[in-house]
């Protein structure tokens, strides 16, 4: 459904817009909260001018109307070329407005390309979905999006007049978009093409002392069927040995997974680049100087616990601490035990406003759990455990009966547990 739809594509912007600033290439123009007076009978054009220019790949029209008769408007948009485009032409019989709430909030009605319910077939005030105008907007692609775009409403019925609360634009343009960084001779640019937040074209070009040494894709995770969104590219030398590396952040798409970080090291007798990926799940890792000492760190969290003692949106992660040594990550997070504390009393904290619901007690305790054995107290956290699964805290469904044998287990798996219990 295209409702279903509108709301995964809120879910990815948020996601993929983490790494790095959201894609140039599509930008919301809008005129902002408005009070403009539709006539009983005649017709008004709305402006709003776009001044980023190229080629036209994406339209979508949001509009807030108070009017007492839907039925007596035609809702048209022009191009600046001139192009008239149908929205609406006398739809909703005798309802009122188009869209509810705020002038320029998410309860607009909106008009889009794809999927979606027919704007004939809809009913005021036009909120549930993602509707199909009358024309296709498609025939405004390749179009250029800079200039002057209206929004024409006509109303040819007496009887009722209205307002404007506002209109807006979602414009995507067919251009490259590139990011770029440098640090001494090295000079990373990742490119890409997007589209309605969807990317395409991506690729990831390494100069050397002014020399080409890597132009391709960027590196995936094994066996990963990716559609890539970009986020930063930075150039840093990672593990201080004078030559810098290029870090690329990325995420494969879906409404849980996954981020990572392919860095790329440069390999002298063969003088080209070689990827190494870390690989963050649910999580985004930052690249931060940890410890202020001239080396960063890649402070992430542990998505190795996701849904693995209670749901997704009940699993706490505990922290996680990577340094990039020489083409490898390695795992330094017992080097910062005052995070590790801060993190566990943190999630403590959640533990203690939970306990009382039973609400993901299971998911929260084993992360907690794991930062105790990072911090050497491992053996007085099950304490805490074991009083937990004897005092009914743990939902039927959280397998309580069997919960500490499995933590147990996922602890040594994983590494928290590496000697005795």
């Amino acid at each position: 459904m295209a409702r279903g739809r509108r709301l995964l594509l809120l879910v990815l912007l948020s996601l993929a817009a983490a790494p790095g600033p959201a894609g140039g290439a599509t930008k919301t123009y809008s005129t902002g909260p408005l009070a403009h007076p539709i006539p009983d009978v005649g017709s008004i054009d709305v402006p709003l001018t776009v001044l980023d220019k190229g080629p036209v790949s994406y339209v979508e029209v949001s509009v807030r109307i108070d009017h007492p008769r839907d039925s007596d408007l035609t809702l048209t948009l022009v191009s600046p070329a001139g192009t008239a485009v149908v929205l609406s032409a006398k739809r909703g019989g005798a309802g009122r407005n188009y869209g509810a709430g705020a002038p320029c909030g998410f309860g607009a009605t909106v008009f889009g390309e794809g999927d979606g319910e027919a704007i004939q077939s809809a009913r005021p005030p036009f909120t549930a979905d993602i509707f199909l105008p009358e024309q296709p907007l498609s025939r405004l692609h390749g179009q250029e999006a800079a200039g002057t775009w209206k929004l024409r409403i006509a109303d040819d019925t007496p009887g009722a007049a209205g307002r404007l609360r506002c209109f807006k634009l979602r414009l995507s343009r067919d251009v490259v978009s590139t990011r770029t960084a440098a640090a001494g001779s090295t000079v990373a640019r990742l490119s890409f093409r997007e589209t309605n937040y969807f990317y395409r074209a991506l690729r990831l070009r390494i100069e050397r002392h002014g020399k080409t040494l890597f132009d391709a894709r960027p590196a995936e995770p094994r066996g990963c069927p990716c559609s890539i969104f970009p986020g930063d590219v930075a150039v840093r030398d990672l593990d201080r040995d004078g030559e810098p590396e290029v870090v690329a952040d990325l995420y494969t798409g879906g409404p849980h997974c996954c981020f990572y970080s392919a860095v790329y090291r440069y390999l002298p007798g063969r003088r080209t680049y070689r990827a190494t990926i870390g690989f963050w799940g649910n999580s985004i890792a930052s690249v931060v100087d940890i410890g202020s000492d001239g080396r960063p760190e890649f402070r992430t969290r542990d998505d190795r616990f996701a849904y693995v003692f209670t749901s997704f949106a009940g699993s706490a992660f505990p922290i996680r601490i990577f340094r990039f040594d020489h083409g490898r990550f390695v795992d330094v997070t017992r080097r910062f035990p005052s995070l590790v504390r801060r993190d566990a009393r943190s999630l403590f904290a959640l533990y203690l406003g939970q306990r009382k619901t039973r609400d993901h007690v299971a998911g929260i305790l084993a992360p907690w759990l794991a930062d105790q054995y990072l911090l050497g107290r491992g053996a007085a956290g099950w304490k805490v455990l074991e009083r937990a699964v004897r005092l009914g805290e743990l939902t039927k469904w959280e397998e309580p009966r069997t919960y500490l044998r499995r933590v147990r287990a996922f602890l040594r798996r994983t590494g928290y547990i590496t000697r005795g219990r």
